[in-house]
């Protein structure tokens, strides 16, 4: 009788035992433990930063970053550009080493197509926009698109910019109840005249007017009061990208969306 409960107990610690394993089995596979090992002994650090750990060419890029600091031997930081709303990347580079290779440039989510969309506010009399342009990208206005139905006029036309830094986004409401009560509390980005023609919605604007270079910033838009604009459902405002690539060479190009650029002397 003792052997047979003796018995019974070795099989059920066997059974144990067994699917304890099992179970250790599928949660290392669910975390991808066996892929990890294998990468962590065949593939060296840069590796891993550059093609693993970090998004190679989107969001912040880090992973093109290392990839050129260790293709062109870096030991000191270019200025980083991300074309994205990211954090900055200058952590690859050591802290004293900022600037000094200021006429080289690394370009991350590179667009030649930047674009603020302006729509109507309900409740009050301007249009605003929610897009952002990160510092370094932009380089005043290139032109202004009318979206929608609207009476044409030989009268020059005036739009007026205004812009407020918000730390908070819950504070939006409240920016814009009081753009509506005073515009003189706003920073005035500056004035664009432009006259309408019969061919085109799309009007050209001078390159050197307002630079609309920010973030963590509402931009709001304001019409001559001759205009009627009820029939318009967008505003788009082209900017002039601030990087003419023309104007540089380029040594590095990862689908046109990640760059590494220098100055043409």
């Amino acid at each position: 009788m003792k052997k047979k409960i003796t018995q019974k107990i070795i099989n059920k610690t066997d059974i144990s035992i067994v699917l304890i394993v099992i179970l250790s089995l599928i949660i290392l596979q669910k975390f991808n433990f066996f892929k990890n090992v294998y990468l962590i002994t065949k593939k060296n650090l840069d590796d891993r930063q550059i093609n693993i750990s970090y998004d190679f060419c989107s969001n912040n890029a880090s992973g093109y970053v290392f990839y050129i600091k260790n293709k062109f031997n870096l030991k000191k930081r270019p200025l980083i550009i991300n074309y994205g709303i990211e954090p900055k990347q200058d952590w690859i580079f050591k802290k004293n080493n900022i600037n000094d290779l200021s006429e080289k440039i690394i370009l991350l989510n590179y667009s030649n197509n930047i674009i603020y969309n302006f729509k109507k506010d309900k409740n009050f009399d301007y249009w605003i926009s929610y897009d952002m342009a990160t510092p370094n990208t932009t380089n005043g206005a290139k032109s202004i698109e009318f979206i929608g139905n609207y009476k044409k006029t030989d009268n020059i036309q005036k739009v007026s910019f205004y812009k407020r830094e918000i730390a908070v986004i819950s504070d939006v409401e409240n920016i814009k109840f009081n753009l509506s009560k005073n515009l003189n509390n706003y920073y005035k980005m500056g004035e664009i005249n432009f006259k309408f023609n019969d061919q085109t919605d799309k009007h050209l604007l001078n390159r050197n007017n307002i630079n609309f270079d920010d973030h963590d910033s509402l931009k709001f838009l304001t019409l001559d009061k001759s205009f009627d604009d009820t029939e318009i459902r967008k505003i788009k405002l082209y900017l002039n990208n601030k990087i003419d690539l023309s104007e540089y060479l380029i040594l590095d190009n990862f689908k046109n969306k990640c760059l590494f650029i220098s100055k043409n002397d």
